[in-house]
């Protein structure tokens, strides 16, 4: 069991990498131009803050999903946010990133659900 919990770390440190630059590319670069408030671009600022979340606490499974790593997004989704601020085609949006702390929020509450999974259920058992 602690191999395939060191394995699943290794595949979640892949992927949020993957993640992260696929989120630096998409928020730097001309999109769709839609001013003013638009919920499909909350949700997705929602659903890439959760699976950041999920991704960053299956990449470093020998700490919860604690203080540390909630800081660390919010970090990233603020810098995000003022990166855009010197973007021609972007605006920074405060809007955004309170969407952003609301998909931390729905990882957070979304583990004791998680735990239940049977192929994710290893990842919080400390005894492995």
């Amino acid at each position: 069991m602690k191999h395939a919990k060191r394995l699943l770390a290794i595949e979640a440190r892949l992927l949020l990498f993957l993640a992260v630059l696929y989120i630096n590319n998409t928020s730097m670069t001309p999109g769709v131009c839609e001013y003013g408030f638009t919920w499909h671009d909350k949700f997705e600022h929602v659903f890439a803050f959760l699976v950041l979340s999920l991704l960053l606490d299956f990449a470093f499974p020998e700490k919860p999903f604690n203080l540390h790593k909630i800081i660390l997004l919010l970090l990233y989704g603020a810098g995000i946010e003022v990166a855009q601020l010197f973007v021609v085609f972007r605006d920074c949006d405060l809007v955004d990133f309170i969407a952003d702390v609301l998909g931390i929020i729905l990882y957070q509450f979304s583990i004791p659900l998680l735990i239940r999974i049977p192929v994710l259920k290893f990842r919080w058992n400390r005894e492995n």
